[in-house]
């Protein structure tokens, strides 16, 4: 008796992934182990969590420790732990923007293996003395992680932390990013300009970043 071939799943199948699934109809909800149901409450526990991860991370990174893929996934942890499962791992859903198709996440492992090589590791904090050094350290890794975007959701939170560990690292205060919608338009727009290579949009960004910290401090 012929026996019919066995149909292959599809790469782009994601049912029973719990990175795909949502609480709500809309889908702007997340499943998430809390089981809140609306997007608000969410985005306030999320900020509760993110300021929780900079106390406890403030207190564990010393001047000596490397910025690397484990610290990455470590306050991906720190800040997403209590709220999802695939917290501090690498995403294995395909996602996108308009305008925008992030890598997929068959090579992430490889993409940010090179991404901690090539770009982390170039930037230790001894050499970032200078200011103009550190702004392009700092704009180049935000840059080339957010083109990457290796997690499911959080991206910018975690590689915004990551920098300002590298800023205490140096001496230098935590950054303070201009909160407003004109200027998150212009964080956007530097992300999309990392794409080609140009970190300089995001270079601009850092040294304001830096310039207001030192204003308020």
């Amino acid at each position: 008796m012929e026996q019919k071939p066995r149909e292959r799943s599809s790469r782009y199948d994601v049912s029973g992934n719990v990175e795909a699934e949502y609480v709500d109809a809309g889908q702007v909800v997340l499943v998430n182990k809390k089981g809140i149901t609306d997007l608000q409450s969410l985005q306030r526990i999320e900020e509760e969590a993110l300021a929780q991860a900079y106390e406890l991370l403030l207190s564990e990174v010393r001047v000596a420790t490397p910025m690397t893929c484990d610290l990455l996934r470590h306050i991906h942890t720190r800040i997403f732990g209590e709220l999802y499962d695939w917290a501090g791992r690498w995403r294995t859903v395909w996602i996108s923007k308009p305008g925008i198709t992030w890598p997929a996440p068959d090579f992430l492992e490889r993409n940010m293996a090179v991404f901690e090589k090539d770009v982390l590791l170039k930037f230790p904090a001894r050499v970032l003395k200078e200011d103009d050094a550190f702004s392009e350290a700092a704009g180049e890794i935000q840059g080339e992680f957010l083109v990457i975007h290796p997690f499911r959701e959080g991206n910018a939170r975690t590689i915004k932390l990551l920098t300002d560990l590298l800023a205490v690292q140096t001496g230098r205060p935590l950054l303070i990013y201009d909160e407003s919608e004109a200027s998150r338009a212009e964080y956007i727009a530097a992300a999309k300009a990392a794409f080609k290579r140009q970190f300089a949009p995001m270079r601009t960004i850092i040294q304001q970043a830096l310039a207001r910290a030192r204003r308020e401090r």
